[in-house]
């Protein structure tokens, strides 16, 4: 199996073939045959996507049916008005609702409404285990990573065959391909070599 960086060239040609598990999608070019997980390529076209939007101030954002009543411990309460701005340039609207709580008015677009609480309390319980405050750049990350693996396409899910196609396009069209914002590989390739050696070939 061949790991190498492979060029946005070869991405772009990328033809799916289909699901695994309705999880995985199977595509192939002239360089041979590739696996990607679709979440987490859809994670790192999302991702880079949210820190152009973040960059330009452009973040879209949706208003809730109705706002979410978060309760925060000390720690989130300490660790919230630490990133408070942060999250609002990254399209929330949350303010504090009573001692201990944060009602949620508005969350950036493609979050669904029911992965909101989770995912705010996820970013705060990180933040609050940091142990030196974190820089401006790492927080920005940290908060895009976050909405991006929230709003991005889940395992388990069909993809009709435009979708799939859509999908390989974005993520030839990403800065960095290869890896997700958590570190995770996006794709597996096996190389003409590695087939032609599989099955003896050379």
């Amino acid at each position: 199996m061949n790991q190498e960086e492979p060029t946005l060239a070869s991405l772009s040609t990328l033809k799916p073939l289909g699901q695994i598990r309705n999880s995985f999608i199977l595509a192939v070019n002239e360089d041979g045959l590739w696996i990607i997980d679709q979440h987490v390529a859809h994670e790192r076209v999302l991702f880079e996507r949210v820190l152009k939007e973040r960059a330009a101030q452009k973040v879209g954002s949706q208003r809730l049916l109705m706002p979410i009543v978060l309760e925060l411990s000390p720690a989130q309460q300490a660790a919230f008005s630490e990133i408070s701005d942060e999250l609002q340039f990254n399209g929330f609207e949350a303010e504090p609702f009573g001692a201990r709580s944060l009602a949620v008015k508005v969350a950036p677009a493609g979050v669904d409404a029911g992965s909101v609480e989770h995912m705010l309390h996820e970013l705060l319980d990180q933040f609050s285990r940091e142990e030196q405050s974190l820089n401006l750049e790492k927080i920005r990350a940290r908060i895009a990573a976050s909405i991006a693996c929230h709003a991005a396409i889940k395992v388990n899910m069909p993809l009709e065959q435009n979708k799939m196609e859509w999908l390989l396009v974005e993520l030839a069209k990403t800065d960095h391909p290869m890896s997700c914002p958590h570190g995770r590989p996006v794709v597996l390739r096996y190389s003409v070599k590695d087939i032609q050696k599989a099955f003896k070939r050379i």
